[in-house]
């Protein structure tokens, strides 16, 4: 995000100025600003979607490579777990 936007997102949203103040502050209309602040609020969603998507389809690829279902329980050998003991004591 470009610090222009990110400055007119965080005086709405953070500092909670209204329009006309953060206009006046940052010497542009109301217009301007509240253009501003809704490209700044557009770029966040469209940055968290692909943030929730991205991971599930990346996670996916990698299971599935293996041939195996995701959820099958994986073989452990007993002495691949630490006891308590070890873990407590």
């Amino acid at each position: 995000m470009s610090p222009v936007l990110r400055q007119a997102f965080t005086m709405a949203y953070y500092d909670e100025l209204s329009i006309e103040e953060a206009g006046a502050l940052l010497g542009v209309s109301a217009g301007t600003f509240k253009s501003r602040v809704f490209r700044a609020r557009r770029y966040l969603i469209q940055q968290t979607q692909r943030s929730l998507v991205a991971p599930i389809r990346c996670a996916t690829r990698t299971l599935s490579s293996s041939r195996r279902s995701p959820f099958a329980p994986s073989a452990v050998n007993s002495a691949e777990i630490p006891s308590l003991e070890v873990a407590f004591g």
